[in-house]
């Protein structure tokens, strides 16, 4: 937390946090990205580049995404932001093994 000038307390983003531009960056690359026939839906019509955001994936392309476009998708960012979210992609993996 830090105090502002104005005496108001202010709780600064997370390390990780993506800033807009970086979001609209990874939501571009996803809509220029190919996957095989059947191997998930249509991911582009998922991603917003004007707002930067990622909605209204089927459980299955979310998993995909998880396990293992997570890592890709992020890998040009910073290592803070990096692993935290290759341990997640990781860990998602382990939990799919086990059903």
């Amino acid at each position: 937390m830090k105090v502002q000038d104005n005496g108001k307390i202010l709780k600064p983003k997370a390390n990780y946090t993506l800033t807009p531009n970086e979001a609209k960056s990874v939501c571009r690359w996803i809509k220029e990205l190919k996957m095989p026939d059947g191997y998930s839906s249509k991911l582009a019509r998922c991603a917003d580049v004007e707002k930067g955001r990622i909605h209204g994936m089927k459980s299955h392309d979310c998993h995909v995404f998880m396990e293992s476009l997570l890592p890709i998708a992020f890998s040009g960012f910073p290592i803070h932001i990096l692993n935290p979210l290759t341990e997640i992609s990781h860990f998602s993996k382990i939990c799919a093994l086990q059903h």
